[in-house]
């Protein structure tokens, strides 16, 4: 069978790689200049590093399948287990242990009181997640907890989104009459080892080029800076039309972002993307001196005065094979925006963009930082959840479901490579079995 696979991304590479090993003649297109997608990568002062994900959940044992499969499960590391800290408007914080989405399993715990002091007794509420956690655990819970762990995975706020936009396990959990304490704590001590992340000696972005090389070698074409412009339906199957080519397939991956796949294949249409930054800078000079003062990074909570930034992640601290190949240099990055307020960088040019971004980090860090060696802006285009629009969206593309097409990626599959993976492999068994018995 001929499939066309639209997008590089991981969901993209991992059906592509799946669909060529199982004998289809495939193409896969990518309209950027380097497939990943959110698996991104820089060039800084000689080191490749991650500018998209940066680590994956080991939830589910997804991505330790996957790398095994493709032969690099050696490459796995785990992360400094110092962990990272919180930055409230009371002061910086370790963040507690055993939280999901920020709410506490254990709302007495010490590192739990030492951040939010006493929580008061749960109250009936329902309504968005911030409603539910004020009635829930209280204001400083949500302020120092909730806020931002939701604005650091999510980039929206708690009082945009609902409790199904972000756990929807834990959600129906609630809905079922499972009083919010209770099923977090449930939540907590059965994710166990789930909560977990590791990373890939070498960057997260060595994923993506190990699942292009396996694609390739499986048989597919890759073809980069190649946009699909128009997606049809056709006798048999589809019609691919690019900037270059028409190509015919009996079965179609769809693996862009959920705004493009919807204005693809003629859906509803959506607002526009949220514009997150990530500022990734090297130093190299006295201020950290090989130091860690926030463990691994520093989530910004509300109300924090005087920082634009809604995280901080000091990757040298945080991954020591990254640590050993910076060479006493610190490498830093920094993300900024939320939905529905554009980042305070936006349109920044070097030098304020370089004063903005050394200040945050220097106040989250708690110490004066020196002049970065080099500081470098990437904007990522994303729709948080709680978008308007989103889920009537969601659900209609995945009503088009029939005929040859596949969905994968991020907008289908949620948010995380521990999600995206198995989704994409079990989306292709789904299109090739049906795909089979129409032709049976």
């Amino acid at each position: 069978m001929k499939v066309v696979v639209v997008g590089a991304g991981a969901g993209g590479l991992v059906a592509g790689w799946e669909l060529a090993r199982a004998g289809c003649a495939v193409t896969v297109l990518e309209a950027g200049e380097r497939p990943g997608g959110l698996l991104g990568r820089v060039e800084l002062d000689g080191l490749a590093l991650d500018v998209g994900a940066e680590g994956y959940s080991v939830r589910g044992g997804a991505l330790a399948q996957l790398l095994t499969d493709l032969g690099a499960a050696d490459s796995i590391v785990r992360p400094n287990p110092t962990g990272a800290w919180l930055q409230t408007a009371t002061g910086a914080h370790p963040i507690p242990k055993r939280l999901v989405f920020g709410m506490p399993a254990d709302p007495g715990a010490s590192d739990v009181y030492a951040v939010v002091g006493d929580v008061p007794a749960a109250r009936a509420a329902s309504g968005s997640l911030a409603e539910l956690v004020r009635a829930g655990y209280g204001q400083r819970v949500l302020d120092d907890l909730v806020t931002p762990l939701v604005g650091g995975v999510y980039s929206t706020s708690p009082d945009e989104v609902a409790l199904a936009d972000v756990a929807p396990a834990l959600s129906a959990a609630v809905g079922a009459g499972t009083p919010l304490r209770q099923a977090v704590t449930r939540a907590a001590d059965a994710s166990g080892e789930g909560g977990a992340v590791h990373g890939l000696r070498g960057g997260m972005h060595t994923l993506a080029e190990l699942l292009a090389g396996a694609a390739k070698q499986a048989g597919a074409e890759l073809s980069v800076g190649e946009p699909v412009a128009a997606l049809g339906r056709r006798a048999g199957g589809w019609r691919v039309r690019t900037t270059r080519r028409e190509l015919d397939a009996e079965i179609v991956v769809v693996a862009v972002p959920l705004d493009a796949a919807v204005r693809l294949l003629g859906g509803p249409v959506l607002p526009s993307a949220t514009a997150i930054d990530v500022i990734t800078m090297v130093l190299d000079g006295p201020g950290l001196d090989g130091e860690a003062p926030r463990g691994t990074g520093v989530l910004v909570g509300a109300g924090v005065p005087g920082v634009a930034a809604k995280a901080l992640t000091h990757s040298t601290a945080k991954w020591p094979w990254l640590r050993e190949m910076a060479g006493g240099r610190d490498v830093l990055r920094l993300s900024y925006g939320r939905r529905g307020q554009p980042p305070l960088t936006a349109g920044l040019g070097v030098e304020e963009l370089t004063a903005r971004v050394r200040a945050d980090a220097s106040v989250l860090l708690g110490r004066e930082l020196p002049e970065p060696v080099v500081v470098r802006r990437t904007s990522w285009p994303i729709l948080p959840p709680g978008t308007p629009g989103l889920a009537d969206a969601r659900e209609w593309l995945t009503g088009q479901r029939t005929g040859g097409l596949a969905l994968v990626g991020a907008g289908i599959a949620g948010v995380g490579l521990a999600s995206v993976v198995p989704q994409a492999r079990a989306e292709v068994a789904r299109v090739m079995q049906s795909t089979r018995s129409v032709d049976e």
